[in-house]
């Protein structure tokens, strides 16, 4: 999978699920400072993240302030992606 399907299909969820304008929000923007995302809200997203893109998040990436961001989660994604590539 391609960093552009990654980060689109973040992006929809994001945006179906949180109401959140990516065309008013920057990529990187930080989702929790700006209230679109709660700690409920995360647990969502964890979720979705894990099953759709069949990986497991660990609490290192749970903490990391990259999981905040659009940007910063589908770089996340793209890693966990390309470790279970390497390790298959």
């Amino acid at each position: 999978m391609d960093a552009q399907t990654v980060n689109e299909t973040i992006r929809r969820f994001l945006s179906e699920s949180f109401m959140i304008d990516f065309d008013r929000v920057a990529a990187d923007a930080d989702l929790f400072e700006a209230k679109y995302l709660d700690s409920f809200g995360f647990v969502d997203l964890v979720t979705f993240l894990e099953q759709t893109f069949a990986i497991k998040l660990t609490e290192t990436d749970l903490a990391e302030p990259a999981m905040g961001s659009l940007a910063g989660m589908g770089c996340l994604v793209l890693r966990h992606i390309a470790e279970r590539g390497a390790a298959a």
